[in-house]
């Protein structure tokens, strides 16, 4: 089958319309004719991927990673990088279709920050005992596929992968899940891993391997250090079971922003919903603000936020229930950065009946941003400003940060 790409959607494929049916191709891009391969489909939707094409557009990378389309990650492989401004911001449009007319205009005029390649320092990686392969997840599929070479994995992730499969063969590990984290400079690296015990030292350049248990928190019978220190103007110990942000390259900028926007409010306090480590609540404290409470659910994280951030208050809590209660209103700017399903209903009636004066909304989806964005705009808030960050360079992943501002009562 043969189409001709129309433009692209919210999920990063190309689009196009054929015998009455919509079209959406894996692999091809605006105005490129390409040859197709049948996914799926249903109800007139059909899911495909390019094999071949036959007209291409200049945005087109010429020369591709070699296992694109075999894992799971890089499903823009195929774009440019000095085009991917223009289709992530085209990808995030598609996604707000049905969202508030004013979200969707400021995406399209908001700036991008795109990412270098090599910038994951944070990767799951999945350990096939059976076939000796560590690698990721080929896409819509738990058969695990080798990712040498690589063009979004460090350096030093490549080296130490060859001993570290060798190394979970040799102590004969089961089935299970390799957490690998990094700094910022990808000078140092250790691993958590779910799976049962870890094999002795030395594995490659790793300066830490531990087991880690449900909760998180890093088992007792590992070895080396259980975590690294991200060095922003506040450096940040993250350990190996707990959630950072994975571009090492965007991750400074991204602390920067979000400071910025703290000191342009000057806020009396600041309230970082889903705070991690303390990341954000470290760019508010930066940006001067006295008072900073950040509210996180999972206990391995909040206790490394104690650890980083000794002048702020840290509340070991779900968003939910921190909102029940969160105190005056007056003077506040809550960060808010959640999970990629987004604000749960409960969290935003409770974020809008506490009503901050200014929200800063960092959304891992764009769709869900213009569910819990027009819900904002409902409520009275207006839109200051909005950015797009690649923060999952490759990939149509691209988050969205924006930043409200209360208007009325």
């Amino acid at each position: 089958m043969r189409l001709e790409i129309e433009g692209i959607a919210g999920g990063g494929r190309g689009f196009a319309r054929s015998d009455g049916r919509v079209w959406f191709v894996a692999g091809a891009l605006p105005g490129e004719i390409v040859e197709v391969e049948v996914e799926r489909e249903r109800a007139g939707i059909v899911e495909a991927r390019a094999v071949r094409v036959v007209a291409q557009v200049p945005s087109r990378e010429p020369d591709p990673c070699p296992i694109a389309g075999m894992c799971g990650g890089c499903d823009l492989a195929h774009v440019r990088r000095d085009a991917m401004a223009e289709v992530l911001r085209a990808v995030a449009s598609g996604a707000l279709r049905h969202a508030p007319a004013s979200l969707g205009e400021a995406v399209r005029d908001a700036p991008v920050e795109v990412s270098p390649p090599a910038w994951r320092l944070r990767a799951r990686l999945h350990w096939d005992a059976a076939r000796r392969v560590l690698g990721f997840r080929g896409p819509r599929s738990h058969r695990v596929v080798a990712i040498s070479p690589c063009r979004v994995v460090s350096a030093l992730l490549l080296e130490t992968l060859p001993e570290a499969a060798a190394a979970l063969a040799a102590s004969s590990a089961p089935d299970g899940e390799l957490e690998w984290l990094e700094d910022l400079e990808g000078a140092t690296a250790i691993a958590g891993w779910h799976g049962g015990s870890v094999p002795p030292a030395p594995v490659g350049r790793l300066v830490g391997f531990h087991p880690l248990a449900d909760d998180g928190f890093v088992e007792s019978s590992g070895w080396g250090s259980a975590g690294v220190v991200m060095r922003l103007p506040i450096p940040l110990w993250v350990p190996v079971g707990a959630f950072f942000q994975g571009n090492r390259y965007l991750v400074p900028r991204l602390f920067g922003r979000v400071a910025q926007l703290v000191e342009s409010e000057r806020p009396g306090k600041v309230v970082d919903l889903y705070g991690g480590v303390g990341s954000f609540g470290a760019a508010a404290l930066h940006a001067g603000v006295a008072s900073v409470t950040v509210v996180e659910a999972s206990a391995c994280a909040a206790a490394a936020a104690r650890n980083n951030l000794p002048g702020a208050r840290v509340v070991e809590s779900a968003t939910e229930v921190f909102l029940c209660d969160p105190g005056p209103a007056d003077g506040s700017l809550a960060i808010v950065d959640p999970p990629r399903t987004g604000l749960s209903r409960t969290a935003t009636d409770g974020l809008l009946h506490w009503g901050p004066e200014s929200v800063i909304l960092l959304s891992c989806d764009a769709a869900r941003f213009g569910r819990d964005g027009g819900r904002l705009l409902g409520a009275g808030y207006t839109l200051v400003s909005t950015g797009l960050w690649d923060l999952f360079g490759g990939s149509h992943h691209v988050e969205i940060l924006a930043h409200f501002r209360r208007t009325s009562g």
